[in-house]
């Protein structure tokens, strides 16, 4: 039986390699590929501060500080949607305030397209024996549950492409002037933040 025919790749497979290969490029030629394919209406300030600052880096290393409303996480999602066509970022974790966490979750899926697992006590109980950081690319936790010491140590030798922090103003230490020299306090959420700020390329 001549087998040569099955040999040549199917219109539909080629196809789809072509596709894959525009979506991936595609950023090099629509420098706000996110913008266009997101279900987003972007404000100028958000734009300027995504395209203009944020993804003209390297390594992120950024600090959103904009007042409450002004569209931090469309910011977050936008940046997050950039790295990922940009082959940039796969494993990424979103930490933010408890009761914030599934709001977080509706939007980077509604509005992004990007879902994202919440790991709580429960999920890391159903991943018993196993790591459930590394059980998913995308995770989502919260502040006051990543900071308990037994949650933070499995997170030591995990690594991240983006690490994204709401409110991360609240992971700061304390500075205080002792005997002899200034000590500084370093608060559970603060050393979240040290550990991960080690084990990201961009946060």
């Amino acid at each position: 039986q001549d087998t040569r025919l099955e040999r040549v790749p199917r219109a539909e497979d080629f196809f789809l390699r072509i596709e894959a290969s525009r979506i991936r490029l595609a950023y090099q030629f629509d420098p706000q590929l996110a913008v266009s394919i997101s279900q987003v209406d972007p404000l100028p300030h958000q734009i300027e501060a995504v395209y203009h600052y944020v993804l003209s880096s390297p390594r992120i290393r950024f600090l959103i500080a904009d007042d409450p409303g002004a569209g931090k996480t469309i910011m977050a999602g936008l940046i997050v949607k950039e790295l990922q066509y940009r082959r940039l970022a796969q494993r990424i974790l979103i930490i933010a305030p408890g009761h914030l966490k599934y709001q977080w979750q509706r939007e980077m899926k509604e509005r992004f397209q990007t879902p994202f697992t919440i790991i709580d006590r429960a999920r890391m109980n159903a991943t018993w024996g196993e790591n459930a950081w590394e059980d998913k690319d995308h995770c989502l936790t919260s502040i006051d549950f990543v900071k308990q010491d037994t949650v933070l140590s499995s997170l030591q030798n995990v690594r991240w492409d983006l690490v994204i922090v709401d409110e991360a103003h609240k992971m700061s230490a304390y500075a205080y002037q002792g005997k002899d020299q200034v000590k500084v306090d370093k608060t559970r959420r603060y050393r979240v933040g040290e550990l991960l700020s080690r084990q990201t390329n961009h946060m």
